[in-house]
This record gives C-alpha cells, sequence and structure tokens, in this order.
C-alpha cells in the first residue's frame, strides 16, 4: 500500500468521522426542538383553560374544607347507648 492511499483512507475516516458528529448533533438539535415545541403547546393548553383550572381549584378546596369541617365535627360528637337514644338523651 503507497503512501497515498494510506492518506486517502486516514482523510476518509476523518471525514466519516465529521459527518457522524454533524447528524448526531443534528438529531440533538431535532429532539430538543421537539420538546419544546410540547412544552408550548402544554403551557398554552394550561393558559387557555385557566379559568376552568381555577373554578376546579376552588371546588376541589371547598370540597376538602367541607369534608374536614364534617369529620371534625363527627369525631367531636359523644357516641351514646341505645337507652340514651331511645329517651332523647333524658338517661
Amino acid at each position: 500500500m503507497g503512501a497515498a492511499e494510506r492518506t486517502a483512507e486516514a482523510s476518509s475516516a476523518v471525514v466519516h468521522g465529521a459527518a457522524e458528529r454533524v447528524q448526531a448533533g443534528r438529531q440533538a438539535v431535532i429532539a430538543a426542538s421537539g420538546q419544546a415545541v410540547a412544552f408550548a403547546k402544554t403551557a398554552w393548553t394550561v393558559i387557555a383553560h385557566r379559568k376552568a383550572l381555577a373554578a376546579g381549584l376552588g371546588a376541589g378546596l371547598s370540597a376538602l374544607g367541607a369534608t374536614s369541617y364534617l369529620a371534625g365535627r363527627r369525631a367531636g360528637r359523644r357516641t351514646h347507648g341505645p337507652l340514651t337514644r331511645l329517651t332523647g338523651g333524658r338517661i
């Protein structure tokens, strides 16, 4: 093998390696742009439905407050026996 062939093979390997790195970089840019688009769509959906989200959040907090209030009232009640219930608490 001559020096010219070795030089040609070496330069071919360098060019091939550079092409692979360029392709990898292109794929990374495409993946990053896809993620940015997905994030933008999600953000736009949240902004577009902010009133419904706020109403749902308010309803959930109201339900949580009512449930905790009722649970506290039920826990605070004393249990009565059958005679006390039968007589309405007089005995």
